[in-house]
């Protein structure tokens, strides 16, 4: 699908066969990906916040630091229950397991993410029972990324190819930034926006916990006003990354934010009409190079770099549009690899093997 935009664009285009406004908006959408994350990498004048991850710069990790990983080799994933997964999720879960077959696969519940407020993060657990369960799975990613460490993704993400080069840089967390076309039509704003469906993490980053805190002193001050996404979800994340009294490390390694290629080629095709709609209300360079964007690239911008798509199944707002369901144990059978669940205690998270085969 393509804007109307865009449409009238491309007649016009056919009697030019350079195409030239086409090409010209897009490298303008790029130019805007490249400031929007230099934007969030020089902050106040200072440049110690985070590095925009290139190629060239992985590889250069690679070669210094290839014996010395420093993020543990754990995905976690997380549903409501084991019993009752969507079916189309399946190919994207064992996509996982299929690309990390050393790496250990840990399947978290709804009941295991209360636990670790309920056992580890006390502080935190009046307001872990009072939100929602999509608060609470945002709640429970930050706290086990900082207990645990890891790779934390969304179900609905799709693995394209093994992470081991990425976990292998300097950085100690990996954040991530959304299409910018979703910021610039659906958002209004120019700036790249982090998103918390793929997060990964050394243990221990106070990072973490400093999110954790600003929840907590939102919702003292706001309550739940439904909105996950301002409260627990990217938002957070973001305010809390450019939060004044927060010291990173000086380190510019510490934090990597990764192109929308690394994770995100893809948009939300179930907001295309929206983003058409803004694409017939504005005419500002933004949104023309994003509406050119759209129509270039109508099924995401795969690149050689691209190493998981997410599939915006947004089942916290859509709700599961499904009545094909299977369990865990459906979804990893006969798969290669560590499979584990959970076993969080007072005294820390264990973890205990459970074979599909």
């Amino acid at each position: 699908m393509s804007c109307p935009r865009s449409t009238q664009r491309r007649d016009s285009q056919a009697k030019n066969p350079s195409a030239a406004p086409l090409r010209w908006g897009v490298l303008l959408l790029s130019a805007l990906s490249i400031l929007s994350l230099c934007a969030i990498a020089t902050r106040g004048g200072r440049d110690a916040r985070v590095r925009v991850q290139g190629a060239w710069r992985t590889q250069d990790a690679l070669s210094l630091r290839a014996d010395n990983a420093t993020i543990p080799r754990i995905i976690h994933q997380s549903w409501k229950t084991p019993h009752a997964i969507p079916a189309r999720f399946q190919p994207w879960m064992r996509s996982w397991v299929a690309q990390h077959p050393t790496w250990t696969y840990v399947f978290w519940t709804d009941e295991d993410n209360l636990r670790l407020f309920e056992r580890l993060y006390p502080e935190y657990l009046a307001v872990a029972k009072a939100v929602g369960k999509i608060s609470l799975a945002d709640m429970a990613r930050y706290a086990l990324l900082h207990r645990v460490g890891g790779l934390y993704v969304d179900a609905d993400f799709e693995c394209k190819q093994p992470f081991d080069d990425l976990h292998e840089g300097a950085h100690r967390i990996i954040l991530s930034s959304e299409p910018l076309a979703h910021t610039v039509l659906l958002e209004g704003s120019d700036e790249a926006a982090l998103c918390n469906a793929l997060m990964a993490s050394v243990p221990g980053h106070p990072f973490w916990l400093r999110v954790l805190d600003n929840i907590k002193a939102k919702f003292d001050a706001e309550g739940d006003h439904g909105d996950a996404v301002a409260l627990t979800g990217p938002r957070i994340v973001k305010d809390t990354y450019f939060s004044p009294d927060f010291a990173f490390s000086d380190d510019d390694s510490d934090i990597a934010v990764f192109p929308q290629e690394y994770f995100y080629p893809e948009v939300a095709y179930w907001n295309l009409p929206s983003m058409q709609e803004k694409c017939e209300e504005r005419s500002d360079p933004p949104a023309e190079a994003a509406c050119d964007w759209l129509n270039k690239f109508p099924h995401g911008q795969f690149t050689a770099n691209t190493h998981a798509t997410h599939h915006w199944q947004c089942t916290w707002c859509l709700g599961d549009r499904s009545d094909d369901y299977v369990s865990l144990a459906d979804v990893l059978y006969g798969m290669a690899g560590v499979v584990a669940r959970p076993d969080v205690t007072s005294s820390g998270v264990r973890f205990y093997s459970a074979f599909y085969r």
